[in-house]
């Protein structure tokens, strides 16, 4: 990775916490399954939510509840490209109050810059995040939690949501460079390129919007006077006490320590000394801290990438040369050997079984 890597929203959740996310996006589920009417409401139930519960969409639900939900309702209505429907239905109105914050925002970086300010009251325990390079700037979303899986429709109704926002502040004909997506896209990115207009990308560490630089810092047309950017504090100051506190760091050092790990790994070098700095501490108090809650930075290393390699390897279509150097290994040689010594088989062998490991 060149570019420089920015934590924007990524706020470790307490120990033990639950990922959660607000009832507000079901409005987008409600719009683009419209002409199902009622035949959605036993499938709400049965993933524990009611259609009255939009009357409350700053009311909190289970993460993996709402993921699981939008998965059963393309599979039950057949609609393959669900996520995708209700990113293109869910624009500025559909955020309420925070229209005209994105408004007055100026720039189109500014808008989500917004947006990752408010991502942990939002949507807890999900990254998002910005790598800025020469030319373009990639804006990437995952949710944390490995086991929330699969999730291929949050994953395009947020990618297709964000460029819904991005042509709404800008021009209906504007488009990203490139989008990502985590998951495999065999047999989908046809009908994914038409919808973005550009290249898309699967199996990818995270799932993301390339935009260009130039594009995100031109002024809004309908740019407020810089007299009056004081709005936009006051506005901040009250959706921030609107939505409430977001998820207290945990006192942890093995779940700050994890954390980072999690959000870093594919993505930039990972080492103790780095993450010490990133905690502000020295690499020497870092592993003496780790030691005394009976573990070793080295020991979170290898449980991350276990657990990132289990699920990139049941995915559908991706490399092992790709998996490898996510999970910042200098080859497939090595990491193979180190898949042989977590699971006791390769991960070829890994990959032909018709039942993955646990």
């Amino acid at each position: 990775m060149t570019g420089a890597v920015q934590g924007l929203a990524s706020i470790p959740a307490a120990k033990g916490s639950q990922a959660t996310i607000r009832l507000l996006f079901l409005s987008a589920l409600f719009t683009a399954l419209e002409d199902v009417g009622r035949r959605i409401d036993p499938l709400l139930r049965d993933h524990g939510m009611f259609r009255s519960q939009q009357e409350a969409p700053y009311e909190r639900v289970p993460l993996h509840r709402y993921v699981a939900l939008l998965e059963a309702a393309a599979a039950r209505f057949d609609r393959p490209y669900l996520g995708l429907a209700m990113g293109s239905c869910f624009g500025l109105t559909e955020l309420g109050p925070f229209y005209a914050l994105l408004r007055a925002a100026g720039t189109l970086r500014g808008a989500l810059d917004y947006l990752a300010l408010f991502q942990s009251r939002l949507q807890s325990q999900t990254l998002f995040e910005s790598s800025i390079d020469e030319d373009t700037t990639t804006y990437s979303y995952r949710i944390q939690d490995s086991k929330i899986w699969p999730r291929v429709q949050d994953a395009e109704f947020a990618i297709s949501g964000h460029v819904t926002l991005a042509k709404q502040l800008t021009s209906s004909k504007w488009n990203p460079v490139a989008v990502h997506f985590e998951h495999s896209i065999a047999g989908r990115q046809e009908q994914l390129s038409q919808h973005f207009r550009c290249p898309v990308h699967g199996n990818q560490i995270a799932n993301g919007l390339v935009l260009r630089n130039s594009d995100l810092d031109m002024p809004f047309a309908s740019a407020i006077p810089s007299e009056d950017r004081k709005l936009r504090t006051i506005l901040e100051w009250h959706l921030l006490d609107l939505m409430g506190p977001e998820a207290t760091p945990s006192d942890s050092f093995v779940d700050l320590t994890r954390d980072v790990i999690a959000r870093w790994l594919g993505r930039t070098h990972v080492d103790c000394a780095s993450v010490a700095a990133e905690l502000k501490l020295s690499e020497r108090s870092l592993r003496r801290r780790l030691t005394e809650e009976g573990t070793s930075f080295r020991e979170l290393l290898q449980e991350a990438r276990q657990e990132r390699a289990k699920t990139m390897l049941t995915k559908s279509g991706i490399s092992l040369a790709v998996a490898a150097e996510q999970l910042g290994y200098s080859d497939t040689a090595a990491f193979s050997r180190a898949f042989k010594e977590w699971t006791g088989v390769s991960p070829g062998r890994f990959l032909r079984q018709d039942d993955p490991l646990d």
